[in-house]
């Protein structure tokens, strides 16, 4: 046998004179929010309720608008 010279390994030194910590060395981050999409309807789709309501105020309008000014109700065909 051969002779082996002693090696300082300074991985193996550090790692057995290592303490044992309380709190982690890197502080915890919180999780990421979970993503939530919402929902934009676009002003030109077509949907119903929408429709609906759009077409009865414009009828109060035209109803409100006669009454006022008597407009629309006879057409003069000698104008």
């Amino acid at each position: 046998m051969g002779y082996i010279a002693p090696v300082n390994n300074e991985t193996a030194v550090n790692y057995e004179s290592r303490r044992v910590e309380q709190e982690p060395a890197v502080p915890r981050v919180d999780r990421v929010q979970k993503a939530e999409l919402t929902q934009f309807h676009d002003r030109n789709e077509r949907n119903g309720t929408r429709y609906h309501e759009e077409t009865t105020a414009m009828d109060k309008r035209k109803e409100i608008e006669q009454e006022l000014y008597g407009l629309g109700e006879r057409l003069d065909l000698q104008a």
